[in-house]
């Protein structure tokens, strides 16, 4: 009992704190427990007071003493959490998280909250069990729903996640961060019109909310409405210049519409942003904006770090042990109709059985498509984790006992780098599917060769590298080719010269068409037959040339096809013209295949070797060029000297068949080579280190 002079004190620290005089009322409790230490109710007030103080360090040791006092007190082990988690002190916080609930095991907001924690330290599954919890406690806590729509998201539950996000909206459909996740996950789960509504009627409420606006942007982008998703992914970034994920959308889709106005103040937006706060835009959007394999690098060990933050602690390191087989595990969201699949199949199908065990983790849709059986059929084992959290994706995987995890995405669409950061298996390897480093922490090797990956790049590459003998990329000899159509079926003059360029509209860049504008200046039978990304890329490459003073009527688009179809259509042109500093990759390979030689501009990153490689595996080193200038010589001379060019198409189709760039039994043996001698420095507990294959028999 206090005494009534004290008591008196502590009703008037009450009041003090309602009136938010907070500072007045620390003053008076804590005049109060230095005279009576025991009094708990105001070590409890006292947290309280410097919680809304922002002094978290401050309300934690005043609540401690409030929880060893009253340790049945459910509400001071909740605000005690409460603490810890923003002092960072994040296992006391789940320690506090989970005393309240021992006490109290239906209060909502702990469950809510402790999910929260949970999802921030990478454990999907505690997250979404929480939340669970949390919305059985409480049906009608918006929150709970929110946060657990938030959760499911992360463990790529779509469909229930829209659903616990519309009954978040249900109980407060005024609340415009629900009406944010709720857009989210529509745009997740692939309801784009949907998505697009929603996020609108968020801004309706909230206009100057620069999330909505950059998931607005985000949805408008995948939708191809060009326009419209940049025009809210700009205001996302005028409201908050600092959310590197809308400016790099923002780059990527001005980049794939060719609206290059004012692209080069964004860059230098981003370029400030990493030097000044280390926050960078996703790595595969530097791919084309820069040629420095140094900045690359740096950009992608911050994304690297950022991830990992996001997951949490890698697994415990299995111990490697030898076995008849090698159990190789290939990790991608692109096992359907996709360029990745298009050229690994027939790999896949070569692999020898007798020395390694071939193992699929699909984190992708199942289109239905041929391409889909083939790869089904191809592996020893097909695994879909398309609906797995990257958590429990990781943890089959280590389960299985996978020796090699070959990660075929990196960071591009629909990567699941999370599952590479928790290190499923003894050695991790960077291919394919990406053209650059995964930053470090994350690969051991990444599959190169002596061009895209010569070894005095090496610093440039958080892993070793491995350089194939002839080339990195593989090809599949099953490809189809439908039988090429008369050129007016594609809409091409008959007697044209039809240069040609088949890369996403991003790769493309002022100076690049600025050197195909001289060539067509220089050739007046020439047109230019490009792909179209965007509709919006067509009309704003017209008005660019147009600039350039070259008839917009040159220009011919090319939509998307079958790549039956495609490779037919390819036929018809007489020269690939690349890009620059993203060059051509499969479809370098493609139009290769289809007896089209292309010119390429080389630099110094992996990204702008690839077609230098390919060339030179198919005999036309020639046709690789290391300067603007040189390009542009080299174009002008082809374009120029029509008997040059026959003579380099009929090269090309003399040696397709024996060019190792087309044998895929070849290819899959140097492969496996380097594979094993991956596995053998594991077997020796040696670290991993540069590997340079001789080219062999293969």
């Amino acid at each position: 009992m206090l005494d009534p002079e004290r008591a008196a004190r502590f009703r008037q620290a009450g009041e003090l704190y309602r009136r938010r005089s907070f500072e007045e009322a620390a003053r008076l409790l804590e005049g109060l427990v230095s005279e009576v230490p025991s009094f708990a109710r105001a070590w409890f007030l006292l947290g309280f007071v410097e919680g809304n103080r922002g002094l978290f360090d401050r309300a934690a040791l005043a609540l401690e003493r409030a929880a060893a006092l009253a340790p049945g007190d459910v509400e001071t082990h909740h605000l005690l959490a409460k603490a810890y988690t923003r002092t960072g002190r994040l296992g006391d916080a789940v320690g506090s998280y989970l005393e309240t609930l021992r006490l109290a095991p239906d209060h909502a907001l702990a469950h809510t909250e402790l999910g929260l924690l949970y999802q921030a330290q990478g454990d999907v599954e505690q997250a979404v069990r929480h939340q669970r919890l949390a919305t059985t406690a409480d049906p009608k806590l918006g929150m709970a729903f929110n946060n657990l729509g938030m959760a499911l998201r992360a463990a790529k539950q779509a469909k229930e996640a829209i659903d616990a996000s519309r009954t978040a909206v249900e109980l407060d459909p005024g609340n415009e961060k629900f009406l944010l996740n709720l857009g989210l996950a529509l745009k997740d789960g692939g309801a784009l019109d949907e998505a697009i509504a929603v996020l609108r009627k968020g801004l309706a409420l909230a206009p100057q909310a620069a999330g909505l606006h950059a998931a607005l942007g985000a949805a408008l982008a995948l939708a191809q409405r060009s326009a419209q998703a940049i025009e809210s992914l700009s205001q996302a970034v005028a409201l908050d210049p600092s959310n590197t994920a809308a400016l790099g959308r923002l780059i990527r889709e001005k980049a794939q519409a060719c609206d290059w106005g004012d692209l080069d103040r964004l860059t230098a937006m981003a370029r400030s942003l990493l030097e000044s706060t280390g926050s960078t835009l996703h790595p595969f959007v530097w791919l084309s904006l820069t040629d420095s394999p140094a900045f690359q690098r740096r950009a992608a060990d911050r994304w690297a770090a950022h991830v990992a933050r996001t997951v949490g602690a890698a697994f415990p390191v299995r111990e490697a042990r030898r076995r008849e087989r090698i159990r190789l595990g290939y990790l991608s969201a692109d096992f359907h109709d996709h360029a990745t699949a298009y050229l690994l199949a027939e790999v896949i199908e070569l692999h020898d059985r007798s020395a390694f065990e071939v193992v699929a983790y699909s984190a992708g849709p199942d289109d239905g498509g041929s391409m889909r059986r083939r790869l089904t059929r191809g592996f020893d084992r097909f695994v879909d984790i398309s609906a797995e959290s990257d958590a429990a994706a990781a943890r089959r995987i280590r389960a299985d006992e996978i020796d090699i995890l070959v990660d075929l995405k990196g960071y591009t669409h629909a990567a699941r780098s999370g599952i590479v950061a928790l290190r499923p298996a003894p050695v991790l390897v960077n291919y394919l599917g990406y053209p650059g480093t995964l930053g470090a922490g994350f690969a051991d090797y990444v599959i190169g060769d002596a061009t895209v990956t010569p070894l005095d790049a090496a610093p440039h590459y958080a892993e070793k590298l491995v350089l194939l003998p002839d080339v990195y990329q593989p090809n599949d000899r099953q490809r189809a080719m439908d039988v090429p159509q008369p050129r007016r079926h594609y809409g091409l003059p008959e007697r044209a010269l039809v240069l040609c360029c088949f890369n996403q509209n991003y790769k493309l860049s002022p100076a690049i068409l600025d050197v195909w504008c001289e060539v067509l200046a220089a050739a007046p039978d020439a047109v230019l037959w490009l792909f179209e990304s965007r509709p919006l890329a067509s009309a704003n490459l017209q008005r660019e040339v147009e600039a350039r003073g070259v008839d917009p009527g040159r220009l011919i688009a090319a939509k998307g096809l079958p790549l039956a179809q495609h490779l037919a259509r390819a036929s018809c042109a007489d020269l690939f013209l690349d890009t620059f500093p993203y060059c051509a990759h499969t479809t370098a390979s493609d139009a290769l295949w289809a007896g089209v030689p292309l010119v390429t501009l080389a630099g110094e990153t992996f990204a702008s070797r690839v077609a230098a490689s390919l060339l030179r595996a198919v005999g036309l080193g020639e046709l690789v060029t290391w300067s603007l200038a040189d390009y542009r010589a080299l174009v002008l001379d082809l374009v120029a000297n029509r008997d040059r060019l026959r003579a380099v198409r009929t090269r090309l189709a003399a040696g397709l068949q024996t060019s190792p760039l087309f044998d895929s039994s070849r290819y899959t043996r140097h492969l496996e080579r380097a594979y094993r001698a991956m596995w053998e420095r594991r077997l020796a507990a040696l670290p991993p280190e540069h590997i340079v294959l001789s080219p062999g028999r293969g």
